[in-house]
């Protein structure tokens, strides 16, 4: 080969390609094709500068041995050059290409990613790696919700796989995951681009997949099919990351292997990161070599099952909602127990939450009622005893039932002394509030319950416990029942209580419904709590359901009334008060003065169309 010829490797079944796309574009230089033949690679020296308009599987078998015999390739865009092409990063048309080369420079060194022995231009991806790398640039909304389909319609045969990690420096992690990807550069996918550093400090990247739950995998997926889908949202708790130079992967059976787009099985991956084997002559590709390479391995696996988590992910499909490891039971098992003790602190917020409720209900403050609800401790210890039925766990429930009946007992004093020491002694609205519980009473109970205990199981959430104790309201409903007992009232007692035992009774079965649902009990174990929990929720219910039933009567009742004109006076403002006959307070607007006669005669009405006798209260509003 003359010193001024430039080879150009191209395949045998695409000269006529060549001969009408590539060599117009050289007719500056003199060019020497060379058909690529495995078999018999080209005797070339050692930098040696070649032309290269190769397919992806060409170039695999090509780069190994340009590698080892020092050539320097420019790498020409080919139709199936897509996967080098993006792991490069290299320009898509051939003028561009050919403008972005300097053939008469030294190169630029590229380090090579091998899996067992196979060059890898753009990523590796083992197992099931549940659409990592096809979180494509620029995909259309549609694209991703087409995407998204397909990968929720395959979730019912998710299974987690066992594998054995290790990495250069002798660090091994046995865990569970779906599935991994391994990059070199980035440059993968806008996935990996999130997580992997645009600088290439000579290691290869390893994003392990391991989701604990559907619902995990599912909400990702979801949040990956948005349009503001960026580099900059949240990476999710369940993948880890290792950076090495070389990472070997044992599975117990062969699993599968995608190297660009190459599939095979095996149950042994060797990925090894080779420091500047390539040597290219493109330019504007991006890849920035460091010069500081730091020999420390990246090993960011803590949220990655392993020990008994592990184990159970591996015997069982994946699960809907994630399932409590052991480590998980034992640290909110302490959490639990320490929260059911009566402790000075927990006697004393209950006083000051009980004085600042009963302040709040006398001066029919609410702001002042939401604050008594933020401070009182009742949620702890309930949660606590909901844990203690779930699990038959007796000291359990009995250290959170002596907390609770302290705490229980002690705002019943506080507020019945409270009462008797202040003259008053009218029903207002924030009192009225808490007397007539009904069905919706227990279903804030149980949303709340449900709520409770997940805050507890996730501490992540634990910051939307005072939502939780504002929503279910504790306090209040015992404040006013010491304030019947003070009155010697017991109707106010009585209607306050019951929504205090509802509020109980709810957030106890909801909690260790949650609790057994996040796999913190088996059900042989919890059914007994349970349908114990479960009768007393049903018996509450009957006086509830009574109450609710009264309630839609009245709202009926308001319903059918307001607005209406009855004997040529219009009705406004109803309101009605339980009792036998219905009390109903009404404001009557006319434009003439109202005698008795026709009080009489609007009261009539009223009970012909309502169909059983009412007391009215009739408020007169003259119109002029």
């Amino acid at each position: 080969m003359e010193n001024d010829e430039w080879v150009v490797l191209y395949a045998a079944d695409q000269e006529a390609e060549l001969q009408q796309v590539v060599l117009p574009l050289l007719t500056d230089r003199t060019v020497l094709p060379v058909v690529w033949d495995t078999e018999q690679p080209p005797e070339l020296s050692a930098g040696s500068k070649l032309l290269v308009w190769l397919g992806d599987g060409a170039l695999s078998e090509l780069i190994p041995l340009a590698a080892t015999q020092g050539w320097k390739l420019a790498l020409l865009p080919h139709p199936e050059m897509s996967q080098a092409q993006r792991g490069l990063n290299l320009p898509t048309r051939m003028t561009e290409a050919l403008q972005q080369m300097d053939l008469e420079g030294e190169g630029t060194p590229v380090d090579l990613l091998f899996c067992n022995n196979r060059p890898v231009f753009n990523a590796v991806s083992v197992g099931d790696p549940f659409g990592l790398l096809s979180f494509r640039q620029g995909e259309t909304f549609q694209g991703r919700w087409q995407r998204f389909i397909r990968l929720v319609m395959s979730l019912g045969e998710v299974r987690l796989r066992a594998f054995t990690l290790t990495t250069e420096k002798g660090k091994t992690l046995e865990t569970a995951a779906l599935g991994m990807v391994a990059v070199a550069r980035g440059d993968a996918s806008p996935f990996t681009r999130r997580v992997v550093e645009e600088e290439d400090d000579h290691k290869l990247n390893l994003l392990i997949l391991s989701p604990r739950s559907v619902m995990e995998a599912l909400r990702y997926l979801f949040v990956s099919m948005l349009p503001f889908f960026t580099a900059h949202s949240r990476l999710p708790d369940f993948l880890g990351r290792i950076k090495s130079r070389t990472v070997t992967i044992n599975a117990p059976q062969p699993v599968t292997c995608i190297v660009d787009g190459h599939r095979f099985k095996s149950d042994c991956i060797e990925l090894r990161e080779e420091k500047a084997q390539l040597i290219l002559l493109n330019t504007g590709m991006s890849v920035a070599v460091s010069e500081n390479t730091s020999p420390k391995e990246v090993f960011r696996v803590q949220g990655l099952p392993s020990g008994e988590a592990r184990r159970e992910l591996l015997a069982y499909p994946l699960p809907w909602i994630h399932h409590a490891a052991t480590e998980e039971f034992k640290d909110l098992f302490l959490i639990l127990k320490d929260n059911a003790r009566a402790s000075e602190s927990y006697l004393t917020l209950m006083v000051l939450s009980t004085l600042l409720a009963i302040t709040g209900l006398f001066s029919n403050s609410a702001p002042v009622i939401i604050g008594a609800m933020i401070l009182a401790p009742l949620m702890a210890p309930i949660i606590s005893l909901s844990m203690g039925v779930l699990r038959q766990h007796e000291q359990l429930v009995m250290e959170s039932g002596r907390s609770l009946l302290l705490g229980v007992g002690l705002a019943l004093l506080c507020a019945t002394v409270m009462t008797w020491m202040t003259p008053l002694q009218t029903i207002n609205d924030q009192i009225a509030a808490r007397l007539s519980p009904t069905l919706l009473d227990l279903g804030v109970a149980i949303i709340s319950g449900i709520a409770g205990a997940y805050a507890h199981a996730r501490a992540e959430v634990a910051k939307s416990l005072a939502g939780v104790a504002i929503a279910v309201a504790l306090v209040p409903p015992l404040a006013v029942a010491g304030i019947g007992i003070g009155w010697f009232d017991w109707a106010v007692f009585w209607g306050a209580f019951l929504l205090f035992l509802t509020n109980l009774a709810g957030i106890v079965l909801a909690a260790s419904l949650t609790f057994l649902v996040l796999g913190f009990s088996p059900f042989k174990l919890a059914r007994i709590g349970l349908g114990a929990s479960l009768v007393v929720v049903v018996l509450i219910s009957i006086p509830l359901m009574l109450s609710f039933s009264r309630m839609v009567d009245e709202n009926r009742i308001i319903r059918q009334l307001e607005g209406q004109e009855v004997l040529g006076v219009r009705l406004q403002e109803v309101r009605v008060r339980p009792g036998t006959p219905a009390y109903i307070s009404v404001k009557l607007l006319t434009d003439q003065p109202v005698t008795l006669v026709q009080v009489d005669a609007i009261k009539q009405e009223l009970e012909r169309q309502l169909g059983h006798p009412v007391l009215l209260e009739a408020n007169v509003a003259l119109l002029r």
